[in-house]
């Protein structure tokens, strides 16, 4: 009687393990757009005169995750260069960063039938390496545009002319 009861104890302590071990065994890459969590913008807007608010994402540990920036009126292109600044001080305190290299710049930006091409410059391909961060990156441009620009259906990345696939490897 009492071996079978040891042996129901282990039975019952492997299934409580594996149960655990799942659990954190999770997708850890970052959601879409759309579950983003969102830092909800100031209510009424206190943008000085000649300036808007664009919309930014940044990351929060494997998330992407959106933020509200007063800005130059400028749409998808001025929320790029708001993106390429990094967090600020009082967004690097609520735990946000960026996947992309500082240094970074925006060569080029247009918009041609829905599409949206940003070309950054050389620096973008100073990540370090890894799948997970060039996703973070791409997430994070995608966004931004998409969400300031409701015209762009698609964004094309290049680094200094070459496309994304080709200059951002893993």
């Amino acid at each position: 009687m009492k071996r079978r009861n040891v042996l129901a104890a282990v039975v019952l302590a492997c299934v409580v393990a594996i149960g655990l071990l799942a659990v954190g065994c999770g997708n850890k890459t970052a959601p879409p757009a759309s579950t983003a969590p969102v830092i909800p913008p100031d209510m009424p807007s206190t943008a000085p005169a000649g300036h808007s608010k664009v919309t930014v994402f940044l990351m929060k540990g494997e998330t992407v995750f959106q933020v509200s920036r007063e800005a130059a009126p400028g749409g998808a292109q001025q929320a790029l260069s708001e993106l390429l600044k990094g967090p600020t001080e009082a967004e690097k305190q609520q735990g946000l960063s960026t996947a992309i290299p500082g240094g970074t710049r925006l060569n080029r930006y247009a918009v041609e039938n829905g599409k949206a091409k940003a070309d950054f410059s050389g620096e973008l391909k100073n990540y370090g390496g890894g799948s997970a961060r060039v996703q973070a990156i791409i997430n994070q441009i995608d966004n931004t545009v998409l969400s300031n620009d409701p015209t762009v259906k698609s964004v094309e990345i290049t680094v200094d002319g070459v496309g994304a696939d080709e200059a951002l490897q893993p």
